[in-house]
């Protein structure tokens, strides 16, 4: 009796002044319950989410980069045994000066994390005529990595795009676009594969980079090369125009066939584990921004995804997925894993990964984390037992640090799923902490000083702004026993080991 006399004491006023009151206290009541709910529930399903998964995933870094003075990791592989890392890097000393530079190519033990190898590719040399800034003041960017399906070789790409020290873009000429193979036990380069891009197509850049399961071809995405992708702020519409997608003898270096996408770009690539056929998703806009459509209207295409004959490119099969797709794998019987790309960075939470029968074109299931969007990043285990999907969060909005509307990475995580039934297993811890040392961006407390102009001034940029160029890799082993994450740029490649 005495709370109810306290709490009715709170509207006991006399008059119409206290009929007023109260009116007013009730609706401000319901406001703040009303918001607390809409707080309380996505906190609540996540939180439901994460207690489903099973148990917590505990990273292992490998030690050569904890910060980015001691080395700038590109781009990395995971082997399909899950035994070795592959990090394609600039260590110091970084010899950089007139050019031709060279990147480190490095192999690791995953699970002593010990250095086993090391070896140089040297990056072609970037013509004045194509630059107003020398060799030692342009970044390399997209640079790719990838171990053959039976882990026999290496096949990377030094990247096609250069970044200045004031922010210019420039692309390598035609004839300077090339994949190099090497043998995966000592690093040896077996032959180099020169794209022949035409004289008119210097503005193209490899995407995407696949190895088929039996190490016999690489398949190829050459896609515009667009430096805002991956920052979260859009495309520009010439993003979307001239793609091609390639497939190369790994043994002899020669063109196998090529499929030209004059109105789209290609957004990911995926072998299916015989290796008979090869499945891309084709992007033929930024998404569903208002003003990016209006300047840049999408065009129409049959299919945004396409299954292709890998013998011959000729197109098997095709499915309409009803979003920007990116990334894509092929699973046995027939499946189609696919998830949205995020040209702009957004709050959803709604998002899911959709399973389709490639036969029929019909969504089988779809694959979701609970408050957390399933974009930008797929990978699937070869028994197609276990799939790995980025959820990390992020969004657009004012940065007091930089004083100025910017993308930013909320959080960074990985997911991981049963495949066939979509029961979430995992979902692993933030890594922003972790490829970023202390979780901070000041780049003064980071000694960049033995990096050249423009390497040093894109370091800043990255410990200093949440958002990273290009999207994080995450690699699965073939028997889902291990995952590698990582992140250009970002520090130090992660390796998690998955509990049986």
């Amino acid at each position: 009796m005495f709370a109810r006399c306290r709490a009715s004491s709170l509207f006991a006023a006399p008059g119409g002044a206290s009929r007023a009151r109260r009116r007013i206290m009730l609706k401000t009541f319901r406001f703040l319950s009303i918001a607390l709910l809409l707080v309380a529930v996505p906190i609540g399903v996540e939180g439901l989410a994460k207690s489903k998964a099973r148990g917590s995933l505990k990273p292992r870094a490998l030690p050569a980069y904890s910060g980015l003075e001691s080395g700038v990791p590109l781009a990395v592989a995971l082997s399909p045994d899950g035994r070795r890392v592959a990090v394609l890097a600039i260590v110091p000393p970084a010899s950089l000066g007139a050019g031709p530079y060279p990147l480190t190519l490095q192999v690791w033990d995953a699970e002593q994390l010990t250095l086993l190898r090391s070896g140089e590719i040297a990056v072609p040399r970037q013509p004045q005529s194509d630059s107003s800034s020398p060799d030692h003041e342009l970044a390399p960017l997209q640079c790719v990595v990838r171990y053959a399906g039976n882990g026999a070789s290496l096949v990377v790409t030094e990247g096609s795009v250069r970044a200045g020290p004031e922010g210019g873009i420039s692309s390598l000429s035609a004839s300077q676009a090339r994949l190099h193979v090497l043998a995966a036990d000592d690093l040896r380069e077996l032959r180099s594969v020169d794209l022949e891009l035409a004289s008119d197509a210097g503005t193209l850049g490899v995407s995407d980079l696949e190895v088929s399961p039996s190490g016999d071809r690489i398949a190829v995405a050459l896609s515009p090369i667009d430096f805002s992708i991956g920052f979260g702020n859009g495309a520009t519409c010439q993003a979307f125009q001239g793609s091609e997608a390639r497939v190369y003898d790994l043994g002899t270096g020669g063109e196998l066939w090529k499929a030209p996408f004059e109105n789209a770009r290609i957004g990911g690539l995926g072998w299916a584990p015989d290796g008979a056929s090869l499945a891309l998703t084709l992007q033929t806009g930024p998404g569903q921004d208002p003003v990016a459509q209006a300047f840049c209207p999408e065009r129409k295409v049959d299919h945004n995804v396409l299954i292709l004959d890998s013998a011959s490119g000729h197109v098997l099969s095709g499915l309409s997925t009803g979003d920007v797709a990116g990334p894509i794998c092929l699973g046995p019987r027939h499946e189609v894993f696919t998830a949205p790309y995020h040209f702009f960075y957004a709050k959803s939470g709604a998002q899911k990964a959709k399973v389709w029968n490639a036969q029929t074109g019909t969504v089988e299931r779809t694959i979701a984390s609970p408050g957390r969007d399933v974009h930008d990043v797929l990978a699937l285990s070869r028994d197609g037992s276990f799939l790995v999907g980025y959820v990390g969060k992020e969004r657009f909005g004012f940065s007091w640090s930089n004083m100025q509307d910017l993308p930013e990475n909320v959080d960074e995580r990985f997911a991981l799923w049963e495949a066939r039934s979509g029961d979430l297993l995992r979902i692993s811890p933030s890594f922003a902490p972790l490829t970023r040392p202390a979780g901070k961006h000041p780049a003064e407390k980071q000694d960049l000083g033995w990096l050249p102009p423009a390497l040093r001034k894109l370091g800043e940029r990255i410990t200093r702004v949440q958002a990273a160029p290009g999207k994080p890799q995450v690699q699965v082993a073939a028997d889902g026993s291990k995952v590698l994450v990582s992140w250009p740029w970002h520090g130090s490649p992660l390796l998690f080991d998955i509990p049986k």
